[in-house]
């Protein structure tokens, strides 16, 4: 009888075993999905890191543009200003004073 319960105690353990076993293979296939996730997540959170850096180095090539365009303008402003002072100047010396009358 002895023989006989250590049989059953032995096939019982087998079959725990197995059923662990499997138990474990699922859970690693699991921890495998999830790995997976993670990496696909990584690359995403790489692709927005590249992306947030082009755009910071397009907003200082747009902002040294800006400075630059705003720059021409004060001076086209400033060319502007002293041309309309010659052209007074010269408007008011070509026409013989008024005497009025």
């Amino acid at each position: 009888m002895s023989v006989m319960i250590e049989q059953d105690l032995k096939d019982y353990l087998d079959q725990q075993f197995k059923q662990f076993n499997q138990q474990f293979a699922k859970i690693d296939q699991q921890f495998e999905k999830i790995d997976q996730r993670f990496e696909k997540i990584d690359q995403r959170l790489e692709r927005i890191e590249n992306d947030i850096t082009d755009l910071k180095i397009g907003q200082v090539r747009l902002e040294g543009e800006i400075k630059r365009v705003e720059e021409k303008i004060d001076g086209l402003d400033k060319r502007q200003g002293f041309q309309e002072f010659i052209n007074r100047g010269v408007l008011i010396g070509n026409f013989p004073p008024f005497k009025g009358g």
